[in-house]
């Protein structure tokens, strides 16, 4: 039974060369993230669909794709009829961004994306709809 959509944000083989400067565990942060990422999209194939949404940049070798949809730009997600679950890099950011940008009823996994080296939660814009992703299911959850 499909339940809806991840669409996992910017997975991406390698950082920008500017973040590396600034944040020079960045990359290794986001391989480690990869991996807790990867066990648990296993989890979740058999109930969701997942998307990949990297911009046309090469993905991850932490997280497997084969199974998966790849996709170069936001628009290209398919109409599975929802509902669209967003998760990857970075909260507040590209995961918002691409939120907005597909313009259909959707969430964020919040226990399933990782914030930028810089931001807290307090940058999270609280009118979007978020979530956790639990062995129950997707649980509502409100940021502070």
């Amino acid at each position: 039974m499909n339940k809806g959509t991840i669409i996992v944000v910017d997975a991406w083989k390698h950082c920008e060369k500017e973040d590396v400067i600034q944040f020079p565990h960045i990359e290794q942060e986001a391989r480690l993230f990869g991996r807790f990422l990867n066990l648990r999209l296993k989890n979740l194939r058999s109930s969701y669909t997942i998307v990949h949404c990297a911009d046309g940049r090469e993905t991850m070798d932490e997280i497997n794709t084969s199974e998966d949809i790849v996709i170069n730009k936001i628009h290209e997600t398919p109409d599975t009829g929802g509902p669209y679950y967003f998760c990857g890099f970075h909260l507040g950011r590209c995961i918002d961004r691409k939120y907005n940008e597909l313009g259909r009823t959707s969430h964020i996994i919040v226990n399933l994306s990782l914030l930028y080296p810089e931001d807290g939660y307090y940058k999270i814009d609280n009118t979007k709809n978020m979530c956790y992703s639990t062995y129950r299911g997707m649980e509502k959850c409100n940021m502070i």
